[in-house]
């Protein structure tokens, strides 16, 4: 059962890329997606069958995607389009982050801020980022990551624009 969870979330992150290039054509975003498996040389009514099942899952995966507000869809000309919402570009960034390379042997990466109470909104915000990241607490304004996320937490930094009471670091952990 478990397996099957990370099969899930792995499409969902493929596919959450493949939209992330921008604004997409859903007939073209479903041929990207059918096109990430290769085809054995089946027959006919097989390769049909596949195919079938591919739409089903890929319908699922982008109610998924809509439900949790992930992604926006808009119709014009007759041709419905989609693009990542910002929640979307967030959740992508989590996941990205979590995929990322581990630091050398007692190297972390450390994030301190000190966010005023009128700037309330962004320091709850890079909390819940840093949390759905993969950090820990280390004290209350104080957050550890072993993995090298450093330019991607300084984008979210400057994206929520807070980057004045925020500071991230990469040091060796001594204890």
């Amino acid at each position: 059962m478990e397996e099957k969870k990370q099969k899930g979330k792995k499409a969902i992150i493929s596919l959450l890329r493949m939209i992330d290039e921008g604004t997409t054509e859903t007939a073209e975003l479903f041929e990207q997606w059918a096109r990430r498996r290769k085809y054995r040389l089946d027959p006919e009514e097989q390769l049909a069958e596949d195919r079938l099942r591919e739409q089903r899952e890929y319908r699922n995966r982008m109610a998924y995607l809509k439900r949790k507000k992930l992604v926006t869809s808009k119709k014009m000309e007759g041709r419905l389009f989609i693009e990542l919402s910002n929640e979307g570009r967030v959740e992508l960034m989590k996941w990205t982050m979590r995929e990322r390379p581990r630091l050398l042997d007692g190297y972390v990466c450390l994030v301190l801020y000190d966010v005023p109470v009128n700037a309330r909104r962004g320091r709850d915000a890079l909390r819940y980022f840093l949390k759905g990241a993969g950090f820990e607490q280390v004290q209350k304004s104080a957050w550890q990551s072993d993995r090298d996320v450093m330019k991607d937490v300084e984008d979210f930094v400057k994206s929520a624009r807070i980057q004045k009471w925020v500071t991230v670091y990469i040091g060796r952990k001594q204890c």
